[in-house]
């Protein structure tokens, strides 16, 4: 019997150079950081991702109308390069945290990686992680090179970047125009009525996208883009 092992030291270790580029979109300037070359080895990490099998259960992927993978690694080895980002970039969020904030997110990190068919997505407005402002999140892409495609876009809705209340996303009270009277029909993702895209981060092989929570956003897909065995693979954190 083969028995398969893994070294989370090795397969999830972090180039110590960090490559980093800050975006600001919209007229409120809303700061996304974009980190390329983000693992030393992608290779351990997309091929973790494609060997456990995504569940289809609800329970499992929450609001996501990906399929979700959802396995425990130890990946608190990490937790010094999300520190270090999160307070040179996001020090608005960090200055109220405490030290350990980070390496808590850490401890009870999983490993989660959304994987998804755009040929199969349901009507959707963008969404938002969190509506408290203060927490991040990040999506780091596992696609090839050659199998990339789309990226994470964000938006307004009515000139604003969020909503105080993240109840009226989950009750689908948000429809395509500010008074409500026009239903969702399809899954947004360039501007239409009152959803305004006001930037996009594409897709790239081992890169890794860090935002605030609160932010309007959504996978940038388009029916065509992920098909048959195509499969648009992120591995998401929730900070």
């Amino acid at each position: 019997m083969n028995k398969n092992t893994i070294n989370e030291e090795e397969a999830f270790a972090i180039n110590e150079n960090l490559d980093t580029r800050e975006y600001k979109f919209g007229k409120a300037g809303v700061r996304v950081l974009v980190v390329d070359n983000f693992y030393k080895n992608p290779d351990m990490v997309r091929q973790l991702a494609l060997d456990i099998p995504a569940s289809t259960n609800k329970r499992i992927r929450g609001g996501n109308p990906a399929e979700r993978v959802n396995a425990f690694y130890e990946l608190s080895g990490m937790c010094w390069a999300f520190d270090q980002l999160s307070r040179t970039y996001f020090p608005e969020i960090m200055e109220h945290k405490p030290q350990e904030y980070m390496q808590n997110s850490f401890m009870n990190a999983t490993f989660m990686v959304n994987v998804m068919q755009s040929d199969k997505l349901p009507p959707l407005v963008p969404h938002q992680d969190n509506p408290s402002g203060t927490n991040l999140a990040s999506t780091i892409y596992l696609n090839n090179a050659n199998e990339c495609n789309g990226g994470t876009s964000f938006y307004e809705f009515g000139g604003e970047t969020c909503f105080t209340d993240r109840v009226q996303l989950i009750n689908g009270d948000i429809g395509m125009d500010v008074t409500g009277t026009t239903k969702v029909t399809k899954y947004i993702t360039d501007s239409s009525h009152d959803w305004k895209m006001i930037g996009m981060v594409p897709m790239q092989y081992n890169r890794m996208v860090l935002y605030n929570q609160s932010l309007l956003h959504s996978a940038y897909v388009k029916p065509s883009m992920f098909t048959d065995k195509n499969y648009r693979i992120n591995q998401q954190f929730f900070m």
